[in-house]
């Protein structure tokens, strides 16, 4: 992402309702993945700031680790307790294969113009029986200023992304859309911009809200999903959340 906009990233984290909802939906899907189970190595591929990974430490077992890897070593100023950070590329990283019990790619694969390969590379790190959890922006109609912001290279469907994943040879998936509940906000907003001819003022949408009563009811709306996503697979949203474990027979939604 462009970096004066990567500099403020981490306080975004702290208040901003897209990022407070999309925890709570993440921690739902890993409570449900990780039944049972309690991962030693949880690696986190293109995180961000280091600081972001904190809430992870909570699905590993003492003497577990996070690990963090991203291109931009600014992002590695501030290590919570147990968490790790490695600078590096998703494309090529400089990671043993089958190191982790769950690998996450939040947000990361739009960003490389080879996606297949960044998929293949976070599918190499993990091990037999491990879990793998991507989300990505979903519906091309919704690009706008934030992914030029965001320097997105694209948005997916949920079959570009199950292409993806076919040709990456990852079987035994599920794929759903998140970020419904909010979507006829966020398309109205977008299409509208469109409509008018504003959206290539490139703007992030994060500058449209602020700490406050409205963040916390969008908050609340978006992680009220994970009361929905155990039971459904959603038929549209902002976003798109698929997992994968390895080695297992659970099929696609």
């Amino acid at each position: 992402m462009k970096k004066d906009f990567a500099q403020k990233y981490r306080k975004l984290e702290d208040w901003h309702w897209w990022f407070r909802g999309r925890q709570r939906v993440l921690e739902r899907v890993l409570e449900r993945e990780l039944v049972g189970q309690q991962p030693k190595h949880i690696l986190s591929l293109g995180c961000g700031p280091a600081e972001g990974l904190s809430w992870l430490m909570t699905f590993t077992n003492p003497g577990g680790s996070v690990v963090g890897l991203d291109l931009e070593s600014m992002h590695a100023r501030r290590l919570p307790k147990g968490v790790r950070f490695v600078v590096g590329s998703l494309e090529n990283a400089p990671l043993e294969d089958r190191s982790f019990d769950a690998v996450l790619a939040l947000d990361v694969l739009e960003h490389l113009d080879d996606d297949g390969k960044g998929l293949s590379e976070a599918a190499r790190l993990l091990r037999p029986g491990g879990l793998l959890l991507v989300t990505v922006p979903a519906v091309p109609s919704l690009w706008g200023a934030q992914d030029i912001v965001s320097e997105h290279r694209r948005r997916y469907t949920k079959s570009s992304l199950k292409r993806l994943l076919d040709a990456s040879g990852l079987l035994g998936y599920r794929i759903t859309y998140f970020n419904t509940l909010l979507f006829p906000v966020a398309a109205t907003v977008r299409w509208r911009r469109r409509l008018l001819n504003t959206s290539q003022v490139i703007r992030s949408d994060f500058e449209d809200s602020q700490p406050g009563p409205l963040n916390e009811i969008l908050a609340r709306i978006f992680g009220a999903e994970r009361f929905l996503i155990d039971r459904f697979s959603l038929p549209i949203g902002v976003s798109l959340l698929a997992t994968c474990k390895t080695r297992s027979s659970f099929s696609e939604s």
